[in-house]
């Protein structure tokens, strides 16, 4: 059996797809197993490694692209269950670099003093440190800054307080000098018949 230039063609085109899809698809797992290997629980009970596990995934999938593209490593996210300074003062994240390269080692506390931290809270800080990392990287420039609205409070304006449950500040009152500064308002009494000339 004789076989044809269009039968050699299609063999190797398939073979050339296969091929294809072998090296991405492995590309893509080891990838993917390369970022959860970077994150490494040292602490927590049981319910505790899946609530930080799902609040530190977001934050992993984000940055981690993102300093890649700068030429970032961060080689490991390590949850410990405490961390501190030189001077023995707890500390809640610790960013150590390698060598002076630009490959990085996260490490998180669990534990701040005697509180343990939620898993938000970790999540945060991880998030300001990668932030800080990539900014860092890339050369970022702030260029505006938005100010919180902070009232300086005077001594003859009385503070703000809570007004109920939804957390609404409530105006100042000014208090008035003398009964002279406020005004009356009188009201009409309704009259009983009627009402708009429609009877009864």
């Amino acid at each position: 059996m004789r076989s044809n230039p269009g039968d050699l063609f299609q063999v190797a085109l398939a073979v050339t797809v296969v091929l294809v899809f072998v090296v991405m698809s492995s590309r893509l797992v080891s990838r993917y197993r390369w970022r959860t290997l970077r994150l490494r629980l040292l602490t927590g009970a049981h319910p505790q490694p899946a609530a930080l596990e799902r609040a530190l995934a977001p934050v992993v999938r984000e940055f981690l692209p993102l300093l890649d593209k700068v030429g970032q490593e961060v080689r490991a996210i390590i949850l410990v269950p405490t961390l501190s300074d030189g001077d023995g003062e707890p500390l809640a994240a610790e960013v150590e670099q390698l060598g002076g390269s630009a490959v990085f080692i996260v490490r998180l506390a669990h534990r701040v003093g005697p509180t343990v931290r939620q898993p938000d809270e970790v999540a945060g800080a991880l998030a300001e440190d990668l932030l800080y990392l990539y900014r860092h990287a890339a050369a970022v420039t702030v260029v505006r800054q938005t100010v919180a609205d902070v009232v300086a409070q005077n001594a003859s304006v009385p503070a703000l307080k809570r007004a109920g449950r939804n957390g609404l500040a409530a105006p100042p009152h000014h208090i008035a000098q003398n009964e002279a500064d406020e005004t009356v308002t009188v009201f009409k009494p309704r009259p009983v018949g009627p009402r708009n000339g429609q009877s009864s």
